[in-house]
């Protein structure tokens, strides 16, 4: 159970090693458990039930497997969210050679000068990229040359 972020959220993992109850496991090379994670979101008077499935290799440990996907969604919050929200990534539309990857690599380095600005500042990430992007000082700052 958390309480964060004005909501309260319930999670469950359920976690079974009895395979054959699925369609061909024998398909995914080294599957020992599936799990079935339900979510209870409460946001002030209205709750929302969710229910998500996953295959693993791991063992039937539902402690275990149940880190391991926060761990996972950590991931796409902190990195892909952010790059959508700050960098409008998904309407990038360069597809030539390497482009794609060499505009990639440049804003996951502006991001990181962003999160390890030594003065915290107030504003998002999408506000202190184009604080950067038109402040000579802002932009010295990050890159350690002031």
């Amino acid at each position: 159970m958390e309480k964060n972020h004005g909501r309260i959220e319930i999670r469950r993992c359920t976690v079974f090693d009895r395979l054959e109850c699925l369609d061909k496991p024998q398909q995914w090379k080294g599957l020992r458990c599936f799990a079935v994670l339900e979510s209870e979101r409460t946001v002030g008077n209205k709750t929302t039930h969710e229910q998500r499935m996953y295959i693993g290799s791991l063992p039937p440990d539902a402690e275990r497997i149940r880190q391991a996907i926060r761990s996972h969604w950590a991931v796409e919050n902190r990195l892909h969210w952010v790059m959508d929200v700050s960098f409008n990534d998904d309407q990038m539309r360069a597809r030539t050679k390497a482009a794609a990857h060499n505009l990639a690599v440049l804003k996951h380095i502006t991001l990181n000068l962003i999160r390890l600005d030594p003065v915290k500042r107030i504003g998002s990430t999408k506000t202190r990229r184009i604080i950067a992007a038109t402040s000579d000082q802002y932009r010295a700052e990050l890159l350690g040359l002031k």
